[in-house]
């Protein structure tokens, strides 16, 4: 009786939100019928606190590429179902899911990210039929609204320590009715509303104005807020329920190996080792179903696999695939990576045993650039073509080569620059035993993306004393005295030789560069880059370094910068 006076006492969309509650559940069993679940609970809950499915039990360790079912459950008080339908249409449903560290990084870590990171998002859409459950009587009569949505656990950009996943899902109520379009075109004159009072209408019967009605209104001068004619109803939000943590491992570990065959020049072909491991901390057994290596730009053969569905693997079991990748080529011979480059992608299909009742699927999809030829292997390739050109036209002596042929050491003469502008800037004084630093911006001018390397080349001081011939007096070649020769006798005596380094000058350094190198793994066209390079000052002067050193690490084009500032050191005031 006390259900049935709930369903038909109408309720207000304020009441609707406040007595509403939304949460989500990952039920621990992959194959569960939470209808049936929902409906044999005798609704007995230990902790009101709780979660609003108590009976349910949920996953404590999910994983890495997951497609993990999450159900999005919205429980309110018994409504009727016209009156819940209506209400349903007018509510907004998103869920998210986040990644973030269970531990605090490490205080000196320079890749820790921020504290979360976003890894899904979706909104529930209304064509999305969900299921609807009325359990309980009388006080405890609810109405229980269940949508199953897809989660795709996916790897974090960042770098968490111990990852842990959450999901958060939000439900808004929409306004019952939207106002009109033309209601708020004229909100600042809105009809049958007088007026604002004129602050010159003392001033109309004065004759010295002759005739003039001045007008001031009180709006000029006073700060009025207009009110729109049309109510704005405010969105409200649903309250959230339970909100659990749980933590995330990744169930397959990889790595790509490649080592070059070893044929003809014109073969580029690569050997491709794949290494998939299960991971030991994870403690649960894999079963592999497919393995799928594909090269954009190219072509994969399968040289050998374990492609056994049926077998299961434990943690730490390594499994590897060997495969031989060739890549599409160019008229001249050299790789066609095309726009965008040559890439593996790698896609893998398992299924993990957590439990009897839990057995998830992951997959996995990952890409990696490839390159297939360097630039001596290039200009090689190159040449074999050029003289295979020219023999073609040995039938024919008289015959000119062809344009291609000609221009082929111009063309890669403008193909190997590397066409970027460095800019170097420095403090005008530094002193002595102190670190300084260089700032380097890098623009790319050319029209592909670059991979650069920038070193520093210290100066090194010249030894102008030159080396005195002596005639050679090893056993190896013997004193020629016989005969005349044109060309001045060759040192080739080992202890001359010896004598000469150990004699040598060993001078010290002035000025040290503490960094290294820089690396740009990416740099697009038209993209741009600042770094920094470290020095330290061991002496005063006027100090300098020989070079700034631009290798690309794709074609081994180098450039040395010359024009460089002046580094000033004084001596450390006491």
């Amino acid at each position: 009786m006390a259900a049935s006076t709930a369903e038909t006492q109408p309720r207000g969309s304020l009441e609707f939100v406040d007595s509403s509650v939304l949460e989500a559940v990952v039920p621990a069993s992959s194959d569960i019928d939470i209808e049936n679940e929902l409906s044999s609970w005798d609704g007995a809950a230990e902790d009101t606190s709780a979660s609003i499915m108590p009976f349910l039990s949920q996953r404590n360790i999910l994983l890495l590429d997951e497609l993990l079912a999450v159900y999005v459950v919205f429980r309110t008080p018994l409504l009727h179902d016209t009156v819940l339908k209506s209400y349903l249409a007018r509510l907004l449903v998103n869920v998210e899911a986040f990644a973030f560290s269970t531990v605090p990084p490490p205080e000196q870590d320079p890749k820790a990210g921020p504290s979360k990171e976003l890894i899904y998002s979706s909104t529930i859409n209304h064509t999305d039929e969900p299921t609807v459950i009325n359990h309980g009587e009388e006080d405890d009569a609810y109405t229980y609204v269940i949508w199953k949505v897809d989660i795709f656990i996916a790897r974090p950009q960042g770098r968490f320590h111990k990852p842990a996943v959450y999901f958060q899902p939000t439900a808004s109520f929409k306004p019952s009715e939207r106002p009109r379009k033309d209601a708020l075109e004229d909100e600042y004159l809105p009809s049958r509303v007088p007026t604002a009072l004129n602050l010159l209408g003392s001033f109309e019967n004065d004759p010295a104005l002759a005739g003039i009605h001045p007008r001031l209104s009180a709006m000029r001068i006073s700060k009025v807020t207009p009110s729109a004619p049309v109510a704005r109803e405010l969105v409200h939000p649903i309250r959230n329920g339970q909100r659990l943590i749980f933590r995330v491992l990744p169930a397959l570990i990889w790595r790509m190996r490649y080592s070059r065959v070893q044929a003809s020049l014109s073969d580029l072909s690569l050997m491709a080792s794949l290494d998939l491991e299960v991971a030991q901390f994870a403690t649960y057994d894999v079963r592999i179903k497919k393995v799928n290596l594909a090269l954009h730009g190219g072509n994969v053969k399968t040289l050998a696999d374990q492609q056994d569905t049926t077998a299961i693997h434990k943690p730490g079991d390594q499994l590897t695939y060997l495969y031989k990748i060739k890549p599409n080529l160019a008229p001249d011979g050299t790789p066609a990576p095309g726009s965008t480059g040559h890439y593996l992608t790698l896609r893998v299909e398992a299924n993990v045993a957590i439990a009897n009742d839990c057995r998830p699927d992951i997959a996995v999809e990952w890409k990696t650039p490839v390159d297939f030829a360097s630039e001596q292997t290039s200009s090689l390739i190159k040449a074999a073509h050029r003289l295979s050109s020219q023999a073609t036209n040995a039938s024919n002596p008289d015959a000119l080569l062809a344009h291609d042929t000609q221009n082929q050491q111009e063309q890669d003469a403008s193909n190997s620059n590397i066409n970027i502008t460095l800019t170097v800037s420095g403090p005008p004084k530094v002193r002595v035993g102190e670190i300084f630093t260089w700032d380097v911006f890098i623009v790319n001018r050319s029209d592909k993306t670059r991979k650069l390397a920038i070193l520093v080349i210290a100066k090194r001081k010249r030894d102008l004393e030159r080396h005195k011939s002596h005639p050679s007096t090893s056993s190896a070649g013997g004193l020629r005295t016989g005969k005349k020769e044109l060309l001045a006798t060759a040192v080739i005596d080992e202890n001359i030789v010896y004598a000469k380094q150990k004699s040598a000058r060993t001078e010290t350094a002035d000025l040290i560069c503490l960094t290294t190198d820089i690396r740009l793994g990416q740099l697009s066209p038209g993209a741009c880059y600042t770094a920094d390079l470290k020095f330290l000052a061991l002496s005063s002067g006027v100090l300098s370094v020989e070079s700034v050193r631009v290798i690309d690490l794709a074609t081994n084009d180098t450039a040395d910068i010359r024009d460089l500032p002046s580094i000033v050191a004084v001596e450390t005031e006491d």
